[in-house]
């Protein structure tokens, strides 16, 4: 007796419509395009950004619609998460230090929220070109319209009044007295500041040199050092040393490398103390320093060469020309000044 007798067996074809491949979990897919900006080269900050932002995307998903996959992520969704940050977003949620600034305002900034905007569009389009999704859900998603210039420096009155608020016979008062001559004299970012190493400084030279590792465009940058600027880091080291064993020329109390969110917090504390009605961020004293380099008629190329821009239109951005200066050069160049200012000549 034949044993498949009476049994179910497959004839015809009946296809059975839409039978998907299983899905990344979006904790999953984050993992993965980690992977892959890893494998290219990315830099370890830049990749920290990445997570962090997508981890914010992921704890807004999670709390208003549960655990989903990555394809199930649509255009829409994207959209109403923007939606969510530009206006319902508690200001400096997650900020403990900033907890008080501002209490009670919702949304982020138009360029804060770009900045989410461009980190789901780059995690959404290597999942495509690797064929994860099969659809980009952020192609069609824009970026905010924003201001060009959305920070303005400190005025010569608000900066002295600034740069008088640290407790100069406090030690780590002090260090942030010469982490904001540093920048205002060299234009240095908050990172390559924390990053900042001794042996990266050259006393005989008045320079300082940042290897391509420790540069966003991957290039070395040598930056000239003023010889007041020259002595206080030499003064810094030195009784740092006195106290630690370390590379690095900025550290905590205890000899810590310092932390971007330590200096901010102090930046904080002395706008307060100086009554500037504003917050400060070593990111505004960049600011002062492109702006007051321009104004002293440095010309824009070195200026992003100090600065380690790529493109020069981002260095154009920096400089926000004050009105006293804007006035001065009017009075200077306006062709009626020099019309008007022609003696007559012998009337006939």
């Amino acid at each position: 007796m034949d044993k498949r007798t009476g049994r179910k067996t497959a004839g015809a074809r009946e296809p059975i419509a839409n039978v998907a491949l299983p899905s990344y979990s979006l904790q999953e897919a984050v993992e993965f395009v980690v992977k892959i900006k890893r494998a290219n080269n990315l830099k370890e900050r830049t990749i920290s950004g990445y997570i962090q932002n997508m981890n914010y995307f992921i704890e807004w998903i999670t709390e208003r619609y549960g655990e989903i996959t990555i394809r199930e992520v649509t255009a829409d969704l994207l959209r109403e998460y923007v939606l969510w940050c530009a206006t319902d977003k508690e200001y400096y949620a997650g900020h403990p230090f900033k907890a008080e600034y501002e209490k009670g305002k919702l949304g982020l900034s138009p360029a804060s929220v770009n900045v989410r905007i461009r980190v789901f569009k780059t995690f959404f389009a290597v999942l495509h070109e690797e064929e994860v999704i099969d659809r980009n859900p952020a192609v069609n998603v824009s970026l905010l319209r924003q201001d060009i210039d959305t920070i303005m420096p400190l005025s010569d009155e608000e900066l002295r009044r600034f740069m008088k608020s640290p407790d100069q016979r406090q030690w780590a008062q002090w260090r942030d007295y010469v982490i904001m001559t540093l920048i205002l004299d060299t234009g240095l970012r908050l990172g390559e500041i924390c990053a900042l190493e001794k042996m990266e400084i050259d006393f005989v030279k008045k320079s300082i040199t940042l290897p391509a590792s420790k540069n966003k465009n991957r290039k070395s940058r040598m930056l000239p050092l003023s010889t007041e600027t020259a002595r206080l880091l030499k003064q810094l080291i030195a009784e740092t040393e006195r106290n630690f064993d370390t590379t690095y020329v900025f550290t905590t109390n205890y000899g810590e490398q310092l932390s971007e969110k330590t200096i901010q917090k102090s930046f904080d504390k002395y706008a307060e103390k100086a009554k500037l009605g504003r917050n400060v961020s070593p990111h505004v004293l960049r600011h002062n320093f492109a702006t007051m380099a321009a104004e002293n008629g440095m010309s824009v190329f070195h200026l992003q060469k100090l600065m380690g821009h790529a493109d020069i239109a981002t260095t154009r951005k920096y400089v926000q020309i004050s009105e006293g200066s804007l006035a001065e050069e009017h009075k200077r160049f306006s062709p009626l000044t020099r019309l008007t200012s022609r003696k007559k000549g012998p009337q006939s």
